[in-house]
This record gives structure tokens, sequence and C-alpha cells, in this order.
């Protein structure tokens, strides 16, 4: 049995009622700011909306809905899922302080489809629409990797019967209503956004979807590549892929525009008897008694899809208050193998991007192998598969939308011999920019050429830098990045291949502490897993490890680069100082009990 409280914080105002079994019922009262207002409806697991600018419209939401997708594995810890809770609970805090908000909380009870779960949905009001914070709490059971709950944003007209028009009745935003009315073609009202160009789902009273980046990453992990025609309870026909999570529909006058979208979105969908438009939202990647929060927007307001597009960028995208970055570091056991390098790093990408990772990073040498320990002599190197796998790699980068550090070995021309490089590719698929390894060992020596520049690059208002593996001997490297203003280095390595009892497993890791310490930035290291080898670390900027994967296996380190927020850093009031060469801190004196150090 599914049990449905909700509450209201109107000076913490709560009203309840019951109907038949466990139901409690209460409303919002808009603040000044907002035209909307929120409350229960008389069905069970829905909401309904009104509008004081836009009469007689009514939008409706169900919140609980058909049966999940699942794939993937539950994960062990917090840390391995990469949830960060004193995040989660500021934002929480933030809706709940919220003197308006609308909440509703649903117990999810254990069937053969669920396992037991508590969603609360914290609805804000404001003056473009409503903003939603989505809570999940798991028990003695976690949620998997991908765990693919159905958002319901109803809609619908004078067409639909009469209990569904008790919670939406939209005769500006119904195409059925519409298509009654209309003669000919019929005329799509719903728009998605598909290589940044609003485009119309096709006017079709069978369901029709698409997928997100995300999407099309769980799709082809969970069939092998094989994407199935079909998506979801209503078994949406999957049109071509969509930018992101944003469904909008306009009025037959485009002057009114409404729409939804979740974080998290792998598909959205239109029609079905109701008229609504769907979110496929990942709320997966819980451990057993934990939680996970996952921000949403519905949006109503008079205005164009072009003007909605501005509110999405500047709520999501732009306009991100906090200089935050969701990065996977990926290990696995590099080797000589070119393609079998690239199917690694192709499902290591698909992966990072189901679990809501911007950026993927590669160990050194990845795609092309190393050369001295999987390369004997370029010579004979198969350039042409390297350049053809990283022309794959990059068409994946622009379909999940994702930044990726890659690994590789850059062909020069002539008798030159290679780069180890680093490649910086944004979520267009295009190498920006290229790190080549500075230092190279004595017998890097014999198989690459060094470089000679530094790399930096913005990711949300956080600046970054690049390094490779043997950089790690040489704090000058650092201390030039630190003048460059850098606020988090990823350094891919290749430590593997070595005897059991290897000092780079003891001296790597603990050198990258105290770089990062010195220099106060964060440290994303990869490295091959190829035995024995040392694993992927994620360091804070006062040099302590937050997390890092095990050793010598294939694997994915899932961390939050949160540049606001504060570290332990002793050396910052003197660090510019030191590094214009004052090598003290404070006055020195000429004193002759100074000057002469042979006294006491």
């Amino acid at each position: 049995m599914r049990v449905i409280s909700c509450q209201t914080m109107l000076c913490i105002l709560f009203i309840t009622a019951l109907f038949g079994g466990q139901k409690a019922m209460s409303q919002n009262t808009p603040d000044q700011g907002s035209p909307i207002h929120i409350e229960l409806a008389e069905k069970n697991g829905f909401a309904t909306m009104t509008h004081t600018g836009h009469q007689n419209n009514r939008i409706g939401y169900r919140f609980h809905e058909h049966e999940p997708i699942e794939f993937g594995k539950v994960p062990l810890s917090e840390s391995q899922a990469n949830i960060d809770a004193d995040e989660m609970n500021r934002l929480e805090d933030e809706y709940k302080n919220s003197s308006q908000v609308f909440v509703y909380t649903e117990h999810i009870e254990k069937d053969e489809a669920w396992v037991k779960q508590d969603w609360t949905f914290y609805m804000k009001p404001v003056k473009d629409g409503v903003e939603i914070l989505l809570t999940i709490r798991t028990f003695n059971q976690g949620l998997p990797a991908y765990y693919g709950i159905q958002q319901c944003f109803r809609l619908g007209g004078e067409s639909n019967n009469e209990w569904r028009r008790k919670i939406a009745n939209t005769p500006a935003f119904s195409e059925y209503e519409l298509w009654r009315r209309q003669s000919g073609d019929k005329k799509s009202l719903t728009r998605v956004m598909r290589n940044q160009t609003w485009q119309v789902i096709p006017a079709d009273e069978k369901t029709l979807g698409a997928r997100t980046p995300m999407g099309m990453a769980i799709d082809d992990l969970r069939t092998r590549g094989n994407l199935m025609l079909e998506v979801g309870p209503y078994k949406a026909v999957m049109q071509a892929p969509v930018d992101h999570g944003l469904i909008t529909r306009v009025d037959i006058s485009e002057t009114w525009v409404c729409g939804i979208y979740w974080q998290n979105t792998s598909h959205v969908t239109n029609h079905h008897p109701a008229d609504c438009l769907h979110s496929i939202v990942n709320i997966g990647n819980i451990p057993p008694f934990s939680k996970r929060a996952i921000q949403g927007k519905i949006y109503w307001f008079e205005g164009s899809p072009d003007s909605l597009l501005a509110h999405f960028k500047n709520d999501f995208l732009e306009g991100k208050q906090h200089r935050r970055l969701e990065i996977a570091s990926c290990q696995f056991p590099v080797s000589g193998d070119i393609t079998a390098n690239a199917d690694w790093i192709k499902k290591q990408m698909r992966w990072a991007k189901v679990q809501s990772a911007e950026l993927v990073q590669f160990p050194e040498c990845a795609l092309s192998g190393y050369g001295g320990a999987d390369i004997n002599d370029f010579g004979n190197y198969d350039w042409n598969l390297l350049k053809a796998e990283t022309g794959s790699i990059l068409e994946l980068a622009k379909t999940l939308k994702l930044w990726v550090l890659l690994g590789s070995s850059h062909r020069l021309s002539g008798d030159h011999k290679p780069h180890n490089s680093l490649y910086l590719v944004n979520p267009e698929g295009k190498i920006i920019d290229g790190y080549d390894k500075r230092f190279c060992t004595t017998g890097d020596l014999d198989y690459y050429t060094p470089g000679d520049h530094f790399v930096t690059f913005d990711i949300n208002g956080i600046k970054c830098g690049l390094l490779i593996c043997y950089d790690v001997r040489f704090p000058e490297l650092y201390r030039e990045y630190s003048k460059l203003g850098i606020e988090a280095l990823f350094q891919s390595f290749y430590n593997a291949r070595h005897r059991e009892d290897c000092i780079h497993p003891k001296i790597m890791p603990v050198t990258a502490q105290t770089r990062a310490a010195t220099n106060a930035f964060f440290m994303s290291l990869t490295n091959s897993s190829a035995p024995y080898s040392w694993p992927c670390y994620f360091i804070t900027p006062d040099g302590l490890v937050e997390k890092k994967l095990s050793a010598n296996q294939a694997g994915i380190l899932f961390s939050t680069i949160d540049a606001d927020k504060k570290y332990y850093d002793p050396s910052k009031p003197f660090r510019n100082d030191t590094i214009d060469g004052k090598l003290n801190s404070g006055e020195t004196v000429q004193d002759p009990r100074s000057g002469d150090r042979t006294i006491y």
C-alpha cells in the first residue's frame, strides 16, 4: 500500500483531511511574486495548478506512476555514489524555509516492481513557474545506477474524461482539443531542442519521445548498442535525440508557453490518452539507508519558446550560482590494443553520463597505449586506426555532451617522435587544446618528444589545468599553474605493469597530495589499472584524499569539485609573496644579534 501525505509551509500552516484511506490534503497560497497556486487534487497522487494571469486553465502533475526502468549495480556507500550530503541538506533547507512551498510525500512500499522508498516533492511557485526539489530516501535496499521513473506533466482539454479534467483542464495547451477543431494536417504545439534549435515533436496521437544524452548512454549500455525503437511505460516511439530534458508546449497563438525540465532526464515523451508531457528521470545510484536530491522546474508564463529557453539557461546552465563540476576519473587496463582501449573508453564515457558527470578523465596514453610498455616501435604503429578510433570517441563526446580528457600519442611529421598528449575535448566533440607531457623520463625520450606549453580552460566558472605523470616530480610546473590562477588540476598517469613492491604506489599519490596542498588545487589523478598499479585519486585543496578507487581493477571514481567551498590553506597569506621571490613572512629587521649567527 502507498501512503500519501502532503503538507504546506506557510508559517508552518498544515491542513489535513482524510478521504477513504490515508491521504492528506493541503494547498499553498502564492506569494506576491508568483501567480501560481498549487493544491492536492481529489484523486490520490495528483496536484493541480492554476495561474492568476491565465484563467480557465488548470495544469496537473502526477507524482508516481507505472514501473521503474532499472539497470546497473547498487552502490555500496554514499562516497561511491558521489552523494554530497552537505549540498543536499543546503538545498532541502532552502526549500523548507521558503514560506510558500507546497510539500508532498509519497511512501512507496516494496512490491514486485518497486523497492521501499520515500519521495518528497518541494514545489515552490515563482514568477515564471514552479521550482521543484525531489528527495529520494532509501531503506534496506538501495537503487541501482539507473532507476528511471516517469514524471507526468498533465495537460488536456474537454476531450478528456471527467476525472482527468478535475486534475488538468488546459484548453490553451491541449493538442487534442486543437486537433478536434482543425481540418487538414494536425499542428504540433510541442517543442524540444535539437542541435540548439527548437523542433516540434510530430502531431500524432500515438506516444512519441526522444532520448537525451543520458538516454543515449543508458539505452546503449542496456541493449549492448542495439537501441530499442520504443521506450517507457507508454511505449514511446523514439525520434531523433534531443539536447537536454526540456520539453515544452505553446498555445495556439504562441503567446503562452509551458514546459517541464528535470535534472537527470533520460527520455522525454509526448501524448497518450491524457495529452501529457512526460520526463523519465534517473533517481538511482543510491545506497541503502541513504538520500539523494534532484532539481526540476515547471514553466508557465506568457512568452515564447525562445524566452522560455532563456529562463531555462539561467536556471540550469549559465545562471548556476555555485561553481561546481561533476567529474569521472576512469581507470582500465590500458594496453597496446587500440580497439580494446577505445571500447573501454566509450563504455566508461556512457556510464559517466548515466551518473551525471560533466567531465570524464582518462589515463596517460589511454587510447594509443604507452610507448615502451605497450608499444615497442612507433615505426610500425597503426596511426590510421588510432585516428579512426579518436574520431569515434569525439563523436561520442558530442552525442553525450561531455568534456573528455583523452590520453593518447600525438603523431608529428617527418621523423619526429610523437608527443605524449592529453587531448581536451569539448561537448561539441572537438579537440580544443592538448597538453603535451613536458617532462618525459629518460626512457620516454626514446619514444616521445617533450612538450613546451601549459593548458588552461574554464568549465562552470572553474579554471582548470593539465599535467601528465612524471611532471609530478617538478614542483615548478605547479607553481606556474598557480600563477595562472588554476583551481583544479587534472593529471593523468601510466604507472602500471610494475613489480608488486614498486615504489610508485607509495610515492606518487603522496607527492600529488603535497602539490595540491602547497598550491591549494583540487587534483584528479587517473592511472591505468593494469597490475601492478595504483588507483584513481581525488584530492582536495587541503591535500587530503577525499576518495580513491581500488587498485588493479577497472572502475570510475565520481567526484565533485566545489570551487566555492572553503578548505584549510595555511600558506595562503604568503603564497604570492613566495612566488614573487620573498621567501619569508612579515618584515625583516637590521639587528646585530640577527646578523651575527655565531652567538647565542
